[in-house]
């Protein structure tokens, strides 16, 4: 394994980078107050040619993503990202995931109907399991139902936690077949926007961090979507622990908020006048430690899924992820020991940091996570797609 990045991966990690730096670090008050999608920062990684980079190589992407050639790529683009803004950074992995999905699964005429779009003009795709009560019910225990009728089904449900919903050309929806179990009945749908009876529940989305996120809840009430809007064979989803693909790209996230602690850090102490003090250095060195060793878990799992053995890859994501989020919230409560409370007005950037990262790790079950690596090495039955 070679722990150095190839031309093509520090050339995606420098033009993040600069982005984030330059575009999506400008761009985060607004968002954070308007608690609307940065689509400007969107467009930006669109022109930068990399809206593309979980869609296969031979239909014109650049072939990361956990089942492609190189599931690094998009990694480093989604850590850079969330460097300058974590909102952001979320959109995005949404995003490449939902495009990594139609890409792995679709049939030939969704690919060229769905991503031709993305890949030519800048359109978003998204994926959207989450609705209200599921966290007790479990992953695939979902309400939204699904009714089959001539040339496709019927939809109804509730979904939350909807990012980019409201400004994707398909919302890719997963409801729950009623006569099949819940995994042989999970069923993944491309909803149009204009679709009748599909519409984004105004006012629902007003959390106190990751604002700049836009995730609404959306309403599908007798929404007909035909047979070729539907995405994969019934139960394709748990089967192939799709799940199990995410867990590294929400570890990216929180190693790249991390980075923007420390750049804040860096930028914020020296004016404060207390670079000097011996306590200031020992924390800055001890965040940076727990940074750093985040980092190349994240890129020893993305090697991983480049091997034979898919299932040690989806538990050493896991591993990474749990330390991500560790060393996330270590990282906010060390910062702030040495950056004082000066730096925490309500619009400080370091104020809109802590907030965005503290709900985002709160997003993925640091328990859970831990305990099922623990069911593994206890030779006890598991699953690395639990995260709830």
């Amino acid at each position: 394994m070679n722990f150095e990045l190839t031309p093509r991966q520090k050339k995606v990690y420098d033009t993040v980078g600069e982005l984030g730096r330059t575009v999506f670090k400008v761009n985060a008050p607004k968002h954070d107050v308007a608690a609307d999608t940065p689509l400007e920062n969107l467009r930006a990684l669109f022109d930068a040619g990399l809206n593309g980079l979980t869609i296969s190589e031979r239909f014109g992407g650049m072939g990361s993503g956990t089942a492609g050639a190189d599931p690094l790529l998009y990694l480093l683009a989604i850590e850079q990202t969330a460097r300058g803004d974590l909102s952001t950074a979320q959109c995005f992995h949404i995003h490449c995931h939902g495009a990594h999905y139609v890409d792995q699964v679709g049939t030939d005429e969704q690919r060229e109907r769905v991503l031709k779009p993305v890949l030519e003009r800048g359109s978003l795709l998204n994926a959207t399991g989450s609705e209200p009560g599921r966290t007790s019910r479990g992953l695939y225990s979902l309400v939204t139902a699904a009714e089959r009728t001539d040339g496709g089904y019927i939809v109804n449900g509730v979904k939350n936690y909807a990012t980019l919903g409201a400004d994707v050309d398909y919302n890719l929806i997963f409801a729950g077949v009623a006569s099949e179990s819940p995994a042989d009945g999970h069923l993944g749908v491309l909803v149009p926007r204009d679709a009748p009876g599909f519409s984004v529940i105004p006012g629902s989305w007003n959390p106190i961090g990751m604002r700049g996120a836009y995730s609404p809840s959306l309403k599908l009430e007798n929404c007909f979507v035909e047979d070729r809007n539907v995405l994969g064979e019934l139960g394709i989803y748990p089967r192939e622990r799709w799940q199990a693909r995410f867990h590294l790209s929400f570890a990216a996230q929180y190693l790249g908020a991390a980075e923007g602690i420390l750049d804040l850090l860096c930028e914020y102490l020296p004016k404060r006048g207390t670079a000097g003090d011996s306590y200031t250095q020992l924390r800055l060195g001890e965040i940076r430690v727990g940074t750093d060793s985040v980092r190349w878990l994240i890129y020893r799992a993305a090697w991983m899924w480049t091997q034979s053995d898919r299932e040690a890859a989806e538990l050493f994501s896991m591993c990474a992820k749990h330390r991500a989020i560790e060393n996330a919230v270590i990282a906010m409560d060390k910062a702030a020991q040495i950056i004082g409370s000066s730096a925490f007005w309500a619009d400080s950037p370091m104020s809109r940091l802590f907030r965005d990262l503290r709900i985002h790790t709160l997003h993925e079950n640091l328990d859970k996570t831990a305990s099922t690596l623990g069911k593994y090495y206890l030779g006890q039955p598991f699953d690395t797609t639990a995260r709830l």
